[in-house]
């Protein structure tokens, strides 16, 4: 086997399935057959996108797979060990960042190395990675769980970085998978009111079925009207939506010292401190990538904590990814969509 398929981004900023070469394992690599791989929104709007994606390269950064083969120089690996892959998780150990221990913020992780955005990533029947990036499976997580690891990563990080209090109240923006997975973390940390606020009935329902109390349109049912009449503002609000306005509507909805913090796009600020906007003082918080979570997720995972069955809406070949592109665009009954790139 010298070729193979592969999810790329192309130099013309379209996404198509390609015949790419097998990627060659150098000393210090690991190569990997991915499992399942998820759509993220990022994925989703990469065309659009002025940043990050390289030219070029194999998209997927949520995923599981089971290691094939390793370099010569690396140790500790076994062939046929299922992973979760993190994509972030290459840091350069020696900006500021890493200097103080916050590798989170480490620029070189996101913007050099980041797996599916600037190195290769999971949407291909084989990638190569640095071993630093992969975590074991136990075998209570099944493989499509381990392709939810990432972004029940930065739920949970989302949630601790917020300083989420037990009996505290709180609202979703947006009720994808990130904001599904928020509302369960949110139900498991003691909320005593969680309210989602989403467009789609079909994730509205979701939201209600996986831990929220309250699920709202905010096209029929105006947020100013909601919180202040029916409902008290929430002290928490979590913006997971990414979408045009909704920091807007997160500081309008907030209570008065009342905490945002943000989980969208990579192009989101990564470190916002105490705002006032509008005459209301509020903390935003910017929340995107993970540190010891990533470990805790799988904890998690593997102490059945989680619902992550009910969120995979569709498994398909890579060879159908635009099928699962386009039910993503237009989510009337889609979650998220899993490929499964060695099914032919």
């Amino acid at each position: 086997m010298t070729r193979m398929r592969a999810i790329v981004f192309g130099d013309d900023r379209k996404i198509r399935l390609e015949e790419v070469p097998v990627p060659e394992v150098g000393p210090g690599d690991v190569l990997l057959r991915p499992h399942f791989c998820g759509i993220c929104g990022t994925d989703l709007h990469a065309p659009s996108m002025t940043a990050p994606f390289r030219a070029g390269v194999v998209m997927g950064h949520e995923f599981s797979a089971e290691v094939v083969a390793t370099g010569e120089q690396v140790q500790g690996w076994e062939p046929g060990t299922r992973v979760a892959v993190n994509p972030n998780g290459n840091v350069c150990g020696a900006c500021g960042a890493c200097r103080d221990a916050r590798f989170n913020l480490c620029r070189s992780a996101v913007f050099v190395n980041g797996i599916g955005i600037r190195h290769d990533g999971g949407m291909a029947e084989l990638v190569t990675v640095d071993p630093k990036v992969l975590h074991p499976l136990p075998d209570s997580v099944s493989s499509e769980q381990g392709a939810f690891v990432e972004p029940l990563a930065t739920a949970i990080r989302a949630v601790r970085r917020s300083r989420f209090r037990l009996g505290s109240s709180a609202a979703v923006i947006g009720s994808g998978p990130v904001g599904l997975l928020m509302v369960q973390a949110l139900r498991r940390a003691g909320a005593s009111t969680i309210t989602a606020i989403e467009l789609s009935a079909f994730r509205r329902q979701a939201a209600l079925d996986l831990g929220a109390d309250i699920a709202f349109d905010p096209r029929t049912e105006p947020p100013r009207s909601v919180f202040g009449t029916e409902l008290e503002p929430p002290e928490f609000v979590f913006e997971c939506s990414g979408a045009q306005g909704t920091l807007e509507l997160a500081v309008d909805i907030v209570r008065y010292g009342g905490r945002v913090t943000l989980t969208g796009l990579p192009s989101r600020p990564v470190e916002v401190t105490a705002t006032t906007v509008i005459g209301k003082e509020v903390d935003v918080v910017g929340s995107i990538i993970y540190v010891e979570e990533f470990p805790l997720a799988i904890d998690l995972l593997a102490k059945g904590a989680f619902d992550i069955e009910s969120l995979i809406s569709m498994i398909l070949p890579i060879a159908r990814f635009d099928e699962g592109f386009e039910a993503l665009a237009n989510p009337v009954s889609t979650l998220k969509v899993l490929l499964h790139p060695t099914q032919k």
